[in-house]
């Protein structure tokens, strides 16, 4: 027998949450995973680029207190979304809201983190990955350098 092409079992999980009505039913299900393959779980949110998206001056704002402010927010309720699903079992160390692009974001994590498994939401009936637009999902799934799991929500 082949040993060196023999499923491992995956030691760390990331759950990818949009800050959806779903999201805890998500994290309540990657907690379970990672908990059943005694898996270290973390779960990251990212959080788009405010300046990049408003691409022009807008007065009397300060844009980086704005990003500031809505990176909280989404810290705020990821924290949330995880106590609703888990109470306090996922700490901060293990809760992510990062500032960037969803792809690249990811990509770091899984590098930084050395995730082995993502676990994904989809919204079922809109035909693609509620957590990428299109593009996003297809360029994913064909660049994916590890396993994913995509739940219906």
């Amino acid at each position: 027998m082949n040993t060196k092409n023999m499923l491992k079992k995956p030691r760390k999980v990331l759950c990818y949450v949009a800050l959806s009505k779903n999201s805890p039913y998500l994290v309540k299900y990657a907690y379970e995973l990672s908990n059943l393959i005694d898996a270290e779980l973390f779960v990251l949110h990212t959080v788009t680029d405010i300046k990049g998206l408003a691409g022009f001056y807008v007065p009397h704002i300060n844009m980086d207190k704005l990003e500031e402010e809505v990176i909280q927010a989404a810290r705020d309720k990821l924290y949330a979304i995880c106590h609703q699903a888990v109470g306090d079992s996922i700490d901060m160390a293990h809760r992510i809201v990062r500032h960037g692009g969803l792809l690249d974001t990811v990509d770091e994590i899984i590098k930084e983190k050395q995730i082995e498994l993502i676990v994904l939401p989809q919204e079922l009936g809109k035909g693609n990955l509620s957590l990428f637009r299109g593009d996003y999902a297809e360029r994913f799934m064909k660049n994916a350098a590890i396993p994913f799991l995509v739940l219906p929500m």
